[in-house]
C-alpha cells in the first residue's frame, strides 16, 4: 500500500470530527479487520477439512428462508462469525458498532468468550499516524462467509470472508478473505485488503486472479468481451439487466457466485461490469466498495445513484437497490452509460417504482 501525502490530507478532511467516545486510528483498525478476516477463513477451512473427512458431508445446513437456497446457513458461517466478530469486540470494546450478518443475540456470549489480541500494527510503516476518528462515526459490517450457496454446492473458490469499515455512512476501508484460493485446502487463504484514497494489498498466497477473464470465460467466441458478470438469477429485473448490458455496451454475461466475489472481479478486471438487484445487506458490499474504491473503481446502485445502506437513516429497502460495479480503466463515462441502458429497461424501470413505492 502507497500512501500520498495528499491522500492523507484527504481523510483527514473527510473523517475528522467532534469527540464523543474512543478515539480510532485507521492503520489499527484496518490492520485487525484484516487478522480478523484471517481468523474467519482459518474457521471455514477447519469446516470444510472435517467435511472431507466426513465424505462430504456438513454437520449443520439449514435455511433462513426455505424458499432461498442463498440464505443457507452452515457450522462454517457460525464458525467465522464467532472468531471475527468475537475478536473485533475483545479488541475494541463496546463503543466500536459491528454489524454481522449472523448477529442475531450472540453477542452476549462472545463476550464471555476468550481471543487472543489482533495484530494492531501490520500498516505502522505504511500508514502511519492518521487523524484521530470518533468509533461514533466507525461500523464494521461484517459478513463471515459470502456464498455460502457456492460452499454448501462446494464451488469453493466463490466463498469468501467480508470485513469492511463504514466511516460516516461510506465505505471506506475492508478486507476480502479468500479461504480457498484455487477451490480447494492445497492452496493457503489470500486477503485482499484496500483503504479508499491510498490503495490497496495483498497477504498470504500470491493473488492469481485478474485483470484478464477466468479460464472458463476466456474463449472470446463464446464470451465475447466486455463481461458483465451477473449471479445465475432468473429475476425479470435481472434479466433485463444482462438485456441492457449487452443491446448498450455489447460483450457478453458472465456467471460469479457471491456478492464479494463479483465486485472483485470488477475490481481486478476480470469484467469490466458486475451487477446485482438487490443484496442480504450493508455486510456485502462494504469490504468489496473499499478495496474497489482503493483500486480506482466505481461502484453505485442499480440505477447509477449512490449507495446509502451504510448510514444509520439509509432509506428502507437499500438491499434491494443492489450495485453495478465497474473497475478502474474503463472510460470514464461507461459506468454512467452502462447504469442508463440498463434502466431504460421498462423492467428495471418497473422495479425501481415498486421499491420506491415500499
Amino acid at each position: 500500500m502507497v500512501a500520498t501525502t495528499a491522500a492523507l490530507l484527504l481523510l483527514a478532511t473527510a473523517f475528522t470530527g467532534p469527540c464523543q467516545g474512543l478515539q480510532l486510528q485507521l492503520g489499527p483498525l484496518l490492520s485487525t479487520a484484516v487478522h480478523a478476516c484471517q481468523r474467519g477463513c482459518t474457521e471455514i477451512r477447519t469446516v470444510q477439512s472435517a467435511r472431507e473427512k466426513n465424505d462430504g458431508n456438513l454437520a449443520k445446513i439449514e435455511l433462513k428462508d426455505d424458499a432461498d437456497p442463498r440464505s443457507a446457513l452452515t457450522e462454517a458461517d457460525e464458525a467465522a462469525h464467532r472468531a471475527i466478530v468475537g475478536s473485533l469486540m475483545k479488541e475494541w470494546g463496546d463503543e466500536l458498532r459491528i454489524v454481522g450478518e449472523e448477529d442475531d443475540d450472540d453477542k452476549e456470549l462472545l463476550k464471555d468468550m476468550t481471543f487472543d489480541p489482533l495484530d494492531r500494527d501490520r500498516f505502522e510503516d505504511d500508514i502511519g499516524e492518521t487523524p484521530d476518528i470518533d468509533s461514533s462515526r466507525v461500523t464494521i459490517f461484517v459478513d463471515p462467509l459470502d456464498g455460502t450457496r457456492e460452499f454448501v454446492e462446494g464451488r469453493l473458490e466463490n466463498c469468501q470472508v467480508l470485513v469492511g469499515i463504514a466511516i460516516d455512512g461510506e465505505a471506506a476501508a475492508g478486507a476480502i478473505g479468500i479461504p480457498f484460493p484455487d477451490g480447494t485446502l492445497e492452496t493457503e487463504p489470500t486477503i485482499v485488503y484496500g483503504l479508499d484514497g491510498m490503495g490497496s494489498g495483498v497477504i498470504g498466497s500470491v493473488l492469481t486472479r485478474g485483470p484478464y477473464p477466468l479460464e472458463r470465460n476466456i474463449d472470446g467466441v463464446k464470451f465475447p468481451r466486455p463481461h458483465h458478470a451477473t449471479g445465475d438469477s432468473t429475476a425479470e429485473v435481472m434479466k433485463a439487466c444482462r438485456r441492457g448490458a449487452i443491446k448498450g455496451i455489447g460483450g457478453s454475461n458472465v456467471i460469479y457466485g457471491g456478492a464479494g466475489n463479483k465486485i472483485l472481479a470488477a475490481a481486478l478486471g476480470e469484467v469490466n461490469a458486475s451487477i446485482q438487484h438487490k443484496v442480504g445487506g450493508a455486510w456485502d458490499l462494504c469490504a468489496p466498495q473499499a478495496i474497489l474504491k482503493a483500486m480506482g473503481g466505481e461502484m453505485t446502485d442499480l440505477f447509477g445513484e449512490e449507495i446509502e445502506i451504510y448510514r444509520d437513516d439509509a432509506p428502507a429497502n437499500c438491499n434491494e437497490r443492489g450495485y453495478l460495479a465497474t473497475p478502474s480503466g474503463v472510460d470514464a463515462a461507461y459506468h454512467k452509460r452502462l447504469a442508463g441502458w440498463m434502466l431504460a429497461q421498462p423492467e428495471v424501470q418497473k422495479y425501481r417504482q415498486e421499491i420506491n413505492k415500499k
